[in-house]
């Protein structure tokens, strides 16, 4: 890459950077309260007036998730401890809720931690997938679950939404088949691999290059490594995400109630699995002004009252997204120092180098 193309590169990474940082925003300060009808200076009022009891008893809420998920995690990469990845899981969370489309820049924290501790890149990589798919897949499976429970529930009306439940409902049946066809049907995944090698080499003789794409031989890897994970602690991959994903939707049900939203269990259960989905979308840092908008329309549209509803939503995404930022930070800062005391080498400058500039 020539440095005019780098230079244009950079330029452009850091006006999307930009763009995201400033459309979270304007989403969170203009759009929220204009999709509420409800002015910041009552949100404030309904914020201040939550008791310091329901603050504690929802961080600690919020911590069991964390530990929670940390079932899933370890289930991923056997040999991982409970504490390691508690510290994977707020590092990587801080950083993508840092930087706009950070998520890449997470796993390649992530994967310079693990590797510090002993793993190898084989085992990272179907850490990362395994994890991945299952989290999105419950994400995506909620909605499902949701839209049985409205239509149970007839007299909440719930026609505002049923639309994005059913969206996420189609999106996880497509999913869900894909994925498993490419997982088990090995005829299905070579020629997907070969596939994607002609690609990768057509793009490559475009830029110059004479490398030889091996796609198609880490995708064969990368798939045994994942059914193997796979086989031997499914069970712990779901009651770890169940786990999780049941407290995370105790704490968004604990901060309504806490602003002061009186919402029916099958709405509060809807809007919990509409901001799954949401999350999903990494146009601005982790979601920070989507997720918002969305959970927050979609309560008002259900009938709840407009302040509550924005006050509770902003107390759960305070937990789920502000506080990693703080936290994670300081468990980023506690594996520099241990690693350095370790190494006797400087930690900063090295256990960053493989995050991608976003």
């Amino acid at each position: 890459m020539t440095s005019r193309a780098r230079r244009a590169r950079t330029s452009w990474l850091g006006a999307r950077s930009v763009l995201s940082v400033l459309g979270s925003g304007v989403l969170l300060l203009v759009v929220v309260p204009l999709v509420a009808g409800a002015p910041w200076s009552a949100v404030g009022g309904a914020l201040g007036a939550v008791p310091a009891v329901d603050l504690v008893a929802l961080t600690a809420i919020w911590l069991a998730g964390l530990v929670a998920h940390t079932v899933t995690l370890t289930a991923a990469l056997p040999g991982l401890t409970h504490r390691r990845a508690l510290a994977l899981s707020l590092t990587g969370s801080a950083v993508s809720n840092v930087l706009p489309f950070g998520g890449a820049a997470g796993i390649a924290l992530n994967s310079r931690m693990v590797r510090e501790w002993g793993f190898d890149r084989p085992a990272f990589v179907a850490y990362t997938v395994v994890t991945n798919v299952w989290d999105v897949l419950f994400k995506l499976g909620l909605p499902a679950v949701s839209l049985g429970w409205l239509l149970l529930v007839g007299g909440l009306a719930p026609g505002p939404l049923v639309a994005p439940v059913v969206a996420a409902t189609v999106a996880l049946a497509l999913v869900s088949v894909a994925g498993a066809v490419v997982l088990v049907h090995d005829r299905v995944a070579a020629t997907l691999g070969v596939l994607a090698d002609r690609a990768a080499e057509r793009v490559l003789r475009l830029l110059g290059s004479r490398r030889e794409p091996r796609l198609a031989a880490a995708t064969a890897r990368t798939r045994a490594a994942c059914r193997s994970v796979v086989g031997a602690s499914w069970r712990w991959l779901t009651i770890g995400m169940a786990g999780y994903s049941l407290l995370l939707l105790a704490l968004l049900w604990g901060c309504l109630r806490a602003a002061g939203g009186g919402v029916p269990p099958a709405v509060v259960f809807a809007a919990f699995a509409l901001e799954r989905v949401l999350t999903l979308a990494g146009v601005t840092p982790g979601g920070a002004g989507v997720v918002e908008v969305g959970l927050v329309g979609l309560l008002v549209a259900a009938g709840g009252d407009p302040i509550a509803a924005v006050a509770g939503t902003l107390l759960y995404r305070t937990f789920t997204y502000g506080l990693e930022i703080p936290v994670g930070g300081v468990a980023l800062a506690v594996w520099l120092v241990r690693r350095r005391s370790s190494t006797g080498t400087p930690a900063a400058s090295t256990a960053l180098e493989q995050v991608p500039a976003r």
